[in-house]
């Protein structure tokens, strides 16, 4: 494998890291979404709970109201707020049973059934009163009353329920922030050491130690010592391969020509002790 697919492999394992941290991420925003959607469905149904006992105190209030007012002013004054927290109450429990789960649905239904007997109670009230009997208005609200603290304590009970689940969803929203955190610190820092270890021994392993030995062969053989072998790596096919192969070509090359220099020496020489001869016979 050469140097450039080397390390175009090392960049892959780069993204491939980007990608697992990025994968993380958005997994991470899912799930903090969908945490976050849990806790403000919890956080609505906590509201409702406790608008809807607010709802029912005033309707009381109201209801008190009639029975003392001393005119029929003042038990208009008080019929209309009675009927618009009714109404209220009414558009309150739709609201809150078409945004409710099955399971919820189900837990939430005695609130409900309990919720409709207590305006049908203050709306029969409101008739009687309208009719002009005040006395029997009374009556029909006084008769209900253990009914209405009962629902009032069912209400109340549901809240506590629902704080405790809008607790929950945040404590567990908190738990997930800390824990995706540490994942995410971690996975950071081991894919760093990792492609950080694996960089530095790409290039000490196949770039920087394979070249300083290029380097020191081709300084020696530039000198004429032919005795440095040629580290010529037999299963590689990278730039310095090629580089060696190269290099072994001009050292035998330098060695065949010194060769040839030798052996014309020796030829000059011989001629040389010849001519000498003849001359000195």
């Amino acid at each position: 494998m050469s140097i450039r697919a080397r390390i175009l492999a090392l960049v892959a394992c780069f993204a491939l890291m980007a990608l697992v941290v990025t994968g993380l991420g958005l997994a991470t925003i899912a799930d903090y979404n969908r945490m976050m959607k849990d806790y403000g469905h919890a956080y609505e149904n906590a509201w409702r709970g406790e608008r809807l006992n607010h709802l029912v105190s005033n309707v009381v209030m109201e209801s008190r109201g009639v029975y003392i007012a001393r005119n029929a002013g003042e038990m208009d004054s008080f019929m209309t707020g009675l009927k618009t927290n009714l109404d209220e109450i009414d558009d309150l429990l739709k609201v809150w049973k078409a945004d409710s789960t099955p399971e919820e649905l189900q837990q939430l239904q005695p609130i409900l059934n309990d919720a409709q007997s207590f305006m049908t109670v203050r709306r029969d009230l409101i008739r009687l009163a309208s009719g002009g009997d005040q006395k029997a208005a009374e009556t029909r609200g006084v008769n209900s009353r253990a009914d209405r603290i009962a629902f009032q304590n069912e209400v109340e009970r549901m809240v506590d329920k629902l704080r405790g689940k809008l607790a929950s969803a945040k404590a567990t929203a908190d738990t997930y922030n800390h824990r995706r955190a540490g994942e995410f610190l971690i996975t950071a820092l081991v894919g760093i050491a990792i492609m950080l270890g694996l960089s530095l021994w790409i290039v000490a392993h196949f770039i920087t130690r394979p070249l300083q030995d290029v380097a020191t062969a081709i300084i020696k053989t530039s000198k004429g010592d032919y005795d440095t072998p040629i580290n010529e790596p037999a299963d590689s096919e990278d730039e310095v391969s090629h580089v060696w192969q190269a290099l072994a070509v001009l050292k035998a090359r330098a060695q065949e020509a010194e060769r040839l220099a030798a052996a014309q020496r020796e030829a000059e020489l011989r001629e040389e002790m010849k001519l000498r001869e003849i001359l000195l016979d």
